[in-house]
């Protein structure tokens, strides 16, 4: 069996002045090609972990902390890991740099040295691969929140990565911009790219193959999105609220426990209406 490309255990982390840890003692595994979403109320350590997953913080200290062959406690390793790790952020604006989505997608590759050949192949690639093509020539600025994130995630993605890292994506997309990036994340899932969603939005952690729940800087849930949704007493005490499904098919049942597993998706819950009859 293959090691994870995520590895870590007992990791800790505090912000300087802070009253208390943002992780502590946190474990995570990561698959080659599995997708886990984390959510968590705020303040859990999800943001924090995202970044130090990419290698863009210090640990303070971890049994084992190791992503993509990197070890994140070592300065080299951290540098290594932010070759392999690709991170979006919930602002795009933050990773928008170049005067056009042509040569933002490209800018990664200008750093890195590729041959100009190969470059302009790959940025081809990106560009068909996330719908961009009609916007090369587009300046950022000008660009919708969906379209900024879309070419933000294809200059990451330009570089290869083997694990990506999204922490919020759509949260500042009106619904077509959202819907838009899921969109292109369900591309990359589908190409078997590792993936740690962080998310907010329940609806979109049936993304996931896996979802892990942070409270206080711990894991305190690891196992499959519908297993977190039918422990309603764990949901609501990390304040998560359900999917739009599930929250339907509660109501309907009059906020009972309904004695079977809640949709999570709105073919599902289509099906199970159609099943009883409503």
């Amino acid at each position: 069996m293959n090691a994870p490309l995520v590895d870590i255990e007992g990791l800790r982390f505090a912000y300087p002045g802070a009253a208390s840890p943002a992780l502590d003692g946190l474990d995570l595994q990561v698959a080659e090609g599995e997708a886990v979403a984390l959510v968590g109320p705020n303040g859990s350590g999800k943001s924090t972990l995202a970044r130090l997953i990419a290698g863009l913080a210090v640990p303070d200290g971890a049994r084992r902390a190791v992503v993509c062959g990197h070890d994140l406690l070592d300065a080299r390793g951290r540098l290594d890991a932010r070759r392999d790790v690709g991170i979006l952020f919930q602002d795009p604006e933050n990773q928008l740099v170049a005067e056009d989505v042509e040569a933002d997608v490209a800018f990664g590759l200008e750093n890195l040295g590729w041959a100009a050949e190969r470059m302009k192949a790959r940025v081809e690639e990106m560009l068909a691969a996330f719908s961009l093509e009609h916007l090369r020539e587009r300046a950022p600025h000008l660009l919708s929140g969906g379209q900024k994130q879309r070419t933000a995630l294809a200059g990451v993605l330009a570089i290869p990565r083997r694990v990506l890292v999204l922490d919020e994506p759509t949260a500042m997309l009106d619904p077509g911009g959202r819907e838009d990036v899921l969109a292109a994340v369900r591309r990359v899932r589908a190409d078997g790219l590792a993936t740690v969603y962080v998310t907010q939005e329940m609806g979109e952690v049936g993304l996931a193959d896996r979802v892990v729940a942070l409270e206080r800087g711990a894991a305190v849930f690891d196992g499959r999105p519908r297993e977190l949704f039918a422990d309603l007493a764990l949901v609501g005490r990390l304040q998560l609220g359900l999917p739009p499904a599930a929250e339907v098919a509660l109501a309907l049942a009059g906020r009972r426990e309904t004695g079977r597993a809640l949709p999570l998706t709105l073919d599902e819950l289509v099906g199970l209406l159609m099943g009883s009859g409503a």
